[in-house]
Parts: C-alpha cells; sequence; structure tokens
C-alpha cells in the first residue's frame, strides 16, 4: 500500500496521513542529536498490547482480594493525564568498546512513557542490553510522549503513551530512508516495554524471510497472534516505504476511525487488526489485499507468553491476582492444572524461546516478571543456549520455504485477477462511452 494508493482509496484518509508526516519531519529535528549514553534506568509504562481483557480499577488492600474487572482498561500503575507533546529523547543500547558484534543491520525500538515506578522493567531491559551487545543492536528507546490530544484522546481513559508507538517507529523509518540504500538499517524490531529476552543467544536475523525468495520479496511485516488476534507487542518491520504507509495509517487510525476507537479494547493493536484483517480497511481494495507485505508468523519465535491460557477453566483472568508457584512456567509440556484440558498452547513459552512478553498484567506486573527476569538473568543453559538456534534455523528455514512457494501462487493468481479486472473495467468504459455516442447520434437524427 503506498501513499497514493491510499489517496485513490480514501481521499479524506490521505490528508490525515500526510499530516503525520508533516509532524514527523518535524519531529525528527528534534531528535537529530543521539545520546550515546547507554541504557538509563528510567522508569517505563507499557505499551498497550494487552492480549487480555482488561485490567480492573485499583486493586483492594491485598493482592489476594483482586477481582479481573473486564469492563475496563486502565493501567493502575500509570498516570493517567495526556501531558502536553514533547520531543522524546532518543536513547540506545549497542555494544560497549568490548563488544562481542559490529553494528548490525537490525536495530530494536522501545517506548517507556509516563515514569512509572518499576524496577523490575529496568531489569528487564537489561536483558535486551545482553542481547544487543552480543549480536550489536542499537536500542532506540523514547522516554516521553510525542503526540497530543489529536491522537491521544482515548475515550476510555487509559494511561497515556501508546501512540507514541507508532510515530515514534515512524521517526526512525523515514530517517533511516533517507539514508543511503548501503547505510541503511534492513530491519526494525519492535519490543514492549514488558518483554525479557531469555535466550540471548539467538540471532533476530534467524528470523527475517530469505531476500533472494521471489514471493517474499513484498514482505514487510512479521506479526505473531494469539487467542486475542494479532499482537503488536513484538513484531518486526522491513526499512521500506511500505512500512512507512502502514505505520502513518496505524498513528493516524484514532482519527479517521474515531468511532471504531471508541469501544476498541486496545489502542495500536486495534489499528493493526483493522488494517490488516478488516474488509473495511484500506488494504482490503489493493492487490492481495495487502497479504504480499505481511506474514504471520509462529508466535513463539519471538512473542512468547509465559501462561498456557489467560483464563482458568471457570473464565477467572490469570492476570487478577499474583502469579502462583504453579504458574510460573517451566517452560515444558508440563502446564499448570488451570482447570482446562492439559493442552500445550502454541503460544506457551518453552525452554530456548527468545523472549517472554508479559502483555496484560501491569496491575500485577512485579508479581509475574521478577521471577521470569531472574531466571532470564541467571542465563541457565536450558534456558539460555547457542544450541536452540540451530533447531530454530531448520524450522525457520522450513517455514519461509513453505510461505515463499504459497506466496508465488497467491501473486500469481492476484496478477490474473487483476488483469481481468481491468479488462472488465476497459470493457465496461468501452461500451458506456459507446452507448454515449450512439445516444448522441440518435438525438441528432431526431432534430
Amino acid at each position: 500500500m503506498t501513499l497514493h494508493s491510499l489517496y485513490l482509496q480514501r481521499p479524506a484518509k490521505v490528508v490525515t496521513v500526510l499530516a503525520i508526516l508533516a509532524f514527523v519531519w518535524l519531529w525528527l529535528g528534534t531528535v537529530h542529536s543521539v545520546s550515546l549514553s547507554g541504557f538509563s534506568n528510567s522508569h517505563v509504562n507499557v505499551d498497550d498490547t494487552d492480549i487480555t481483557p482488561p485490567p480492573p480499577p485499583p486493586p483492594p488492600t491485598t493482592p489476594e482480594q483482586a477481582q479481573p474487572n473486564l469492563d475496563s482498561k486502565v493501567d493502575s500503575d500509570a498516570e493517567t493525564d495526556v501531558t502536553p507533546p514533547s520531543p522524546p529523547k532518543i536513547e540506545f543500547t549497542t555494544g560497549s568498546s568490548d563488544s562481542k558484534a559490529p553494528p548490525a543491520k537490525i536495530a530494536k525500538i522501545s517506548v517507556t512513557t509516563n515514569k512509572l515506578n518499576a524496577p523490575v522493567i529496568d531489569r528487564a531491559f537489561l536483558t535486551h542490553t545482553r542481547h544487543n551487545e552480543r549480536h550489536g543492536y542499537t536500542h532506540y528507546i523514547a522516554k516521553y510522549q510525542a503526540v497530543s490530544d489529536l491522537i491521544e484522546h482515548d475515550r476510555q481513559h487509559r494511561a497515556a503513551g501508546a501512540w507514541t508507538k507508532p510515530v515514534y517507529i515512524l521517526s526512525i523509518l523515514v530517517a533511516e530512508l533517507e539514508k543511503p540504500p548501503e547505510e541503511r538499517l534492513k530491519w526494525l524490531f519492535w519490543f514492549d516495554a514488558d518483554t525479557a529476552i531469555m535466550n540471548p543467544y539467538t540471532p533476530l536475523e534467524i528470523f527475517t524471510p530469505p531476500d533472494d525468495a521471489e514471493g517474499l520479496k513484498n514482505v514487510d511485516l512479521l506479526i505473531a497472534s494469539n487467542w486475542d488476534g494479532l499482537n503488536s507487542g513484538v513484531f518486526a518491520l522491513r526499512v521500506a516505504p511500505w512500512s512507512v504507509s502502514f505505520i502513518s495509517a496505524v498513528l493516524a487510525y484514532p482519527i479517521y476511525e474515531t468511532a471504531r476507537q471508541a469501544t476498541d479494547r486496545f489502542r495500536d493493536q486495534s489499528a493493526f487488526q483493522f488494517l490488516l484483517k478488516h474488509k473495511e480497511s484500506p488494504l482490503a481494495d489493493s492487490p492481495m489485499a495487502g497479504h504480499d507485505h505481511w506474514v504471520e508468523v509462529p508466535i513463539r519465535w519471538f512473542n512468547s507468553l509465559p501462561v498456557n491460557n489467560a483464563f482458568y477453566g471457570n473464565g477467572t483472568w490469570v492476570f487478577g491476582k499474583n502469579m502462583t508457584e504453579c504458574l510460573f512456567d517451566k517452560g515444558t509440556m508440563e502446564v499448570c492444572d488451570d482447570g482446562h484440558d492439559g493442552k500445550v498452547n502454541a503460544w506457551k513459552i518453552m525452554q530456548g524461546d527468545l523472549c517472554v512478553h508479559f502483555a496484560g498484567s501491569s496491575w500485577v506486573r512485579d508479581s509475574w516478571m521478577e521471577p521470569w527476569v531472574d531466571r532470564a538473568e541467571a542465563e541457565l543453559p536450558e534456558w539460555a543456549n547457542a544450541t536452540t538456534k540451530d533447531r530454530l534455523a531448520v524450522e525457520v528455514k522450513e517455514f519461509w520455504d513453505t510461505t515463499n512457494e504459497k506466496m508465488k501462487v497467491d501473486i500469481a493468481k492476484s496478477k490474473i485477477e487483476e488483469a481481468e479486472k481491468k479488462k472488465a473495467r476497459e470493457k465496461a468504459e468501452k461500451e458506456k462511452k459507446e452507448k454515449e455516442e450512439q445516444e448522441k447520434k440518435e438525438k441528432e437524427e431526431t432534430r
């Protein structure tokens, strides 16, 4: 989807997108100077990519009394007041002087806003630092809100900051595309602040599609899903013009889909879901409905979850209470008896997985994250090892080989369909013109 095609499909929406891009160009001037100080232990806010129903209002006196309220979506740890837009301070972590790897062609991006008192998330970011240093990844981290209430006008009064995510991604995409091709990053991996790297030996490069695969040359977005649909807590974007167009549309979503956003369960995640899968999306009118530009990948590649089920068998929300010993997953086929059938779901973390994502746990975050961060810091061999990537490389290759063949078939069918549509349009236009000329001729003969 290009900006031109957006204009043809939704004339009103392109104005919004162009306005967003203009804002980003102005903003880029404020972030031209980049700090090399490394990761700062500032407190962070988890983005709005929850996988579960919204957390309840302020908790009771004791965590054991907590009961989930599925009708609200407020981060009880966050400041709910919307602050005036501020230029973000860019910070990143790369390898130090004794880094094990040179700068990579992949970078990470995260946003930390509202200055939560969450030391456990600071520790979680340090697990990323170890990963970054091992593989040479720059990690861009924006600390301040960067949009006004024109976009950040959440009617459910959820914590501000979620929409800084797409504008920050957009700013880095545009900055990279303004470089000579040989100097650009190739991929950007977004990680929510509530993620921890469990296996720092696994490189992100292992997940990207091969450059020589004909059916995958247009693939610009890798994203996974769980029971809630697409999850935008961790995803990968190619540094490409389509990515700019797509993220521009995500950022503008609260403006051109105001009514829909008022009832959305999520924020940027709902925008992803709408744009990529809804029949009313601007992408729906493009060839293949845009499916040649994005692929749904296995969630355990880089977005594993610490739970096998988000609800107990009786319907109680798992993240409504502090984590128990039973729920501290062992990363094996053994699962906690949560009232279900014991089936291991595709999103449940397993030993050797790259990352664990605590989406939806903000109310009881420390209880859930601290044991996992302890485990990540210990780098136990069953969790952090260099052998998992060998098995993973085989799995990923098989996935991309299969996807490449399927995509080539789909693209070929799409070309035939587009050619038939074009032929039908030309035929209809010709018949209309002939009819108009015949009617004109008949009128002239009757005079």
